[in-house]
């Protein structure tokens, strides 16, 4: 009933709840977090980057690695469930 009201597919509803505990150091923590592979991760992060709920930013101590974390109308979708 949750994922309807976010109005988003399981998979996407699923990542946007398990950001909404907290920021994502990286796409392989968010895959071991969500219990995928990071290839099904990245998908629905990309979607979610599309949507503009969720951000990606490079980290500050390794410019490779990208942290993933709720936008503000992520957390306001996330809050109106």
């Amino acid at each position: 009933a949750a994922t309807e009201r976010l109005g988003l597919p399981p998979a996407q509803a699923h990542v946007l709840r398990v950001l909404g505990e907290g920021p994502a150091r990286s796409l392989a923590e968010l895959a071991a977090r969500t219990h995928t592979d990071a290839s099904s991760a990245s998908v629905v992060v990309q979607r979610l980057v599309t949507l503009g709920l969720v951000a990606r930013t490079p980290a500050a101590d390794d410019r490779r690695r990208t942290e993933l974390a709720l936008t503000r109308a992520g957390r306001l979708r996330l809050r109106a469930t």
